[in-house]
C-alpha cells in the first residue's frame, strides 16, 4: 500500500515541539468559554483555530483578520455590566475603564484585570499591575486618566502593565486577530514615571514624567513604533504633524486650542475627549447647540471643512451645560456624553445633517469610552 508507506514516512519525519515552545504557546493562549450549541460559536471557533500566528526571534506574522466592521455600536458600563450595543456582558467585577475597537471592547476592572469582549466571549489579556510610587494624579490637566488607549478606527488596543512596580511595559493587542503583536519595555531611568497618551494607527504616544499642573502639550512625549520597537523623544510640533499625516475620516480639525496656536493653521485631532458645552442662546461659539470649547478663540471643524457643531435634541434641557465627545460610531455619527444631575445621557450627534438624538439613557456614574466615570459638573 504506497499510500500508507508514505504516510509512515511522512510521520517519522514530524519533529514534535519543545517543552519550552509549548509553554510559549500556553502563555499566549486565552481561555475561551464557547456556546457550542450555536451554529454561529462553531464558526468563531473554526475562524479563530485557522489563525495562523508565526514567531521566530523578534519576527512575527499574524494572518489577517476577518473583514472589520464599518460602524461600531454605542458603548458603556454600568458597574459590572457592559453595554455593547444590543448586547450585554457581565463582567467578574466593577469595570473601571474601557476602550473600542472595530472588533470589541477593551475594559479593565477595578482588580486591575485588563480584558477583551466581541459581545459574545470574554478574554483575559493581562493585569495592570502595582505601578509603584510616583503615579498617584500623574496625568496632565485635561487628559483622560487610563492605561488603555485605541483609535476611532482599526483593531488595535494598547495598555501599560506592571510587572514589576515602577517598570511599565507597552502592549499592542490586535482585537481582530487575537493576537499581542508587541511588548516593549518602557525606558525608564530609575524614579521616573510614563502614562499613556493617545495611539493612532502607526504610533503609540505616553507621557514622561508627567506633571499634573501642566497641560498635555508642555509634557515630554514619546513616540513608540510597534513595528520597530523604536522610542523617540518628540515636540509638540512632531506630534501634531504625525495626527495632520494620519488624518482619518473619523476626526475633527482645530484651530486656537491651545496648540501650534502660533502657525494660525488648523491641525487635526482624533476629537474624543473633547470638551463640548452645550447651550440654547448661542453662549458657545456663536451656535445654538453643542460645540467644542476650548482656550481662546477656537474653531472646530469636519475634515470636508464644515462647521463642526450639532443641534441638541428637541426640547433637550439647558441645564447640561458641559458635554464630551467620547466615540465615533461610524464616519458620520458621533456619540456625545451629557451629565445630568439624576441620568446620564448619550447622544448620537450626525457630522452630515448637524442634529443629535438620545441614543441612550443610563445611571449617573457611568462608564464610557476615552472618559472613564461620568460625572455631572454644574
Amino acid at each position: 500500500m504506497p499510500e500508507l508507506d508514505q504516510l509512515r514516512r511522512l510521520g517519522d519525519q514530524i519533529v514534535p515541539p519543545t517543552f519550552e515552545a509549548l509553554q510559549e504557546t500556553a502563555r499566549r493562549r486565552v481561555h475561551r468559554a464557547r456556546l457550542a450549541t450555536s451554529l454561529a460559536a462553531v464558526s468563531v471557533v473554526a475562524a479563530v483555530a485557522a489563525t495562523a500566528y508565526v514567531e521566530r526571534g523578534d519576527d512575527r506574522r499574524v494572518e489577517p483578520a476577518p473583514p472589520a466592521p464599518t460602524s461600531r455600536p454605542l458603548t458603556y458600563a454600568d458597574g459590572s455590566t457592559i453595554h455593547y450595543g444590543e448586547q450585554t456582558v457581565e463582567a467578574d467585577r466593577p469595570v473601571t475603564e474601557l476602550d473600542v475597537t472595530d472588533y470589541g471592547v477593551g475594559f479593565r476592572t477595578d482588580d486591575g484585570g485588563i480584558w477583551f469582549t466581541d459581545g459574545s466571549t470574554t478574554d483575559r489579556l493581562g493585569t495592570l499591575g502595582e505601578t509603584g510610587p510616583g503615579y498617584r494624579d500623574t496625568w496632565p490637566l485635561t487628559s483622560r486618566p487610563g492605561w488603555m488607549l485605541s483609535a476611532n478606527s482599526g483593531p488595535r488596543l494598547v495598555w501599560f502593565e506592571f510587572r514589576t512596580p515602577g517598570e511599565p511595559e507597552v502592549v499592542v493587542y490586535d482585537t481582530g486577530t487575537r493576537q499581542e503583536v508587541a511588548r516593549d519595555t518602557v525606558r525608564l531611568e530609575r524614579g521616573h514615571t510614563a502614562v499613556p497618551a493617545l495611539t493612532s494607527d502607526r504610533f503609540v504616544y505616553w507621557f514622561k514624567d508627567p506633571d499634573s499642573g501642566e497641560l498635555p502639550e508642555d509634557q515630554a512625549q514619546v513616540r513608540f513604533n510597534p513595528e520597530t520597537g523604536e522610542q523617540t523623544r518628540v515636540s509638540e510640533a512632531d506630534l501634531l504633524d504625525d495626527l495632520d499625516s494620519q488624518a482619518a475620516v473619523r476626526s475633527i480639525r482645530l484651530k486656537g486650542d491651545g496648540r501650534a496656536d502660533s502657525s494660525g493653521t488648523f491641525h487635526y485631532s482624533e476629537g474624543t475627549g473633547q470638551q463640548l458645552g452645550l447651550s440654547l442662546t448661542k453662549a458657545v461659539a456663536g451656535v445654538d447647540g453643542l460645540a467644542p470649547v476650548g482656550p481662546g478663540d477656537m474653531v472646530a471643524e469636519d475634515v470636508s471643512g464644515q462647521t463642526f457643531a450639532f443641534e441638541p435634541p428637541p426640547d433637550y434641557p439647558d441645564q447640561a451645560g458641559v458635554a464630551w465627545l467620547v466615540q465615533w460610531l461610524d464616519n458620520q455619527t458621533v456619540v456625545v456624553l451629557s451629565p445630568l444631575r439624576q441620568r446620564t445621557n448619550l447622544l448620537a450627534c450626525h457630522v452630515d445633517t448637524k442634529t443629535c438624538e438620545v441614543a441612550a439613557s443610563a445611571p449617573v456614574g457611568i462608564v464610557v469610552p476615552d472618559f472613564g466615570k461620568s460625572q455631572f459638573i454644574a
